[in-house]
């Protein structure tokens, strides 16, 4: 029974909210013939002001921790607010950069599903953040509420103000970019594709919480992965709404459950709205979605909170590469349910 238990949990790829912390459970390798050269190799660390967690298989136990590290630091110093040399800090404090591989291709991407959200993803949320007090440089308590500084906010805001010119971008005074709802699903490919180069061929991704896995686990499995209950206490006993087979697919979660803070009796959601330049509101608790890669995934799951339940329905019928499970609570505040049909056959019973 232990030995059973220990097994289940092996699987559990822990998601949740994109800036909260994640847990491996103890990795450990079974069923694994003298003949059998593949090892499962861990690494995990910091990364883009959150954690990554990455397993894979490797034969001969070839550790690619250096080649992975340094991805990392190459995206952060193109793409992390977190960090003050990075290319993206240096734009958003008035410098003319030149773009480099990893921000065209963000660029681009956040361009895309702009387009095809009708503005409800907006990377250029930046000026909304900070003055609803989610950065570190501007403390909650000193939130400014008045509807007219927000009014004022609405002129910085909105991805077709600014153009990307072979390599070189500048933002109009007062603008600034925010890539945090999609860089991390890109770093989740780039690492992939970096261990599908190194010929492995299983393996789990994960970086603040999104999460691309290919191939089978030590155990010969489909890889699972875990959809949290949106609530913002953990409880390590009854944690998952639902449990997933992730074979050859990426899944992104964005909810508002966690990261937020309450004022005067009210609950102010991360997860801005650059239409109205306030917290997303509406039915939605939590969206996950799957899809081929974890960049979009990634993306589209912010769209959808800000988007709500009945147009991020009518955009899914739309769109048949994107598969998606939404909880939300209802006119007397139970939580339900939504979800693809295709994604119905990868949840285990």
């Amino acid at each position: 029974m232990i030995g059973a238990y220990l097994m289940r949990m092996l699987d559990l790829m822990i998601l949740g909210d994109n800036h909260i912390f994640f847990y491996f459970f103890l990795l450990i390798l079974l069923g694994c013939s003298s003949s059998d050269r593949r090892v499962l190799v861990t690494s995990a660390g910091e990364a883009q002001g959150s954690y990554y967690h990455i397993k894979y298989l490797s034969e001969n136990n070839i550790d690619y921790k250096n080649q992975i590290d340094s991805i990392l630091l190459e995206i952060d110093s193109s793409l992390s607010l977190y960090r003050e040399y990075s290319l993206i800090s240096k734009l958003n404090k008035g410098s003319v950069i030149r773009t480099d591989s990893f921000f065209n291709t963000v660029y681009y991407a956040a361009k895309k599903v702009y387009l095809e959200s009708h503005g409800n993803f907006d990377c250029t949320v930046s000026p909304l953040m900070k003055a609803w007090g989610f950065y570190k440089d501007m403390p909650q308590q000193s939130i400014i509420k008045d509807s007219l500084f927000f009014k004022g906010i609405s002129d910085y805001i909105g991805f077709n103000k600014i153009n990307l010119m072979e390599d070189s971008l500048f933002l109009p005074k007062g603008m600034s970019l925010d890539f945090n709802a999609i860089a991390q699903g890109y770093t989740v490919d780039v690492i992939s594709r970096l261990l599908d180069q190194k010929g492995c061929l299983d393996y789990l991704v994960e970086v603040g919480g999104e999460v691309l896995a290919k191939g089978k686990n030590a155990d010969g499995k489909i890889w699972k992965v875990g959809i949290d209950k949106p609530v913002n206490k953990i409880d390590y006993q009854d944690r998952f709404m639902l449990i997933l087979n992730l074979d050859n697919k990426a899944l992104a979660t964005s909810g508002n459950y966690r990261n937020f803070y309450e004022q005067d009796g009210v609950k102010f959601s991360h997860v801005m709205n650059p239409l109205t330049c306030l917290p997303s509101r509406n039915k939605l608790l939590s969206v996950s979605v799957l899809h081929e890669s974890c960049m979009f995934a990634d993306a589209y799951a912010t769209a959808f909170m800000v988007m709500g339940l009945n147009k991020s329905k009518v955009f899914l019928e739309n769109n048949s590469s994107i598969e998606a499970y939404f909880i939300y609570s209802n006119d007397v505040g139970d939580w339900e349910t939504f979800i693809s049909s295709s994604l119905k056959d990868m949840v285990v019973n």
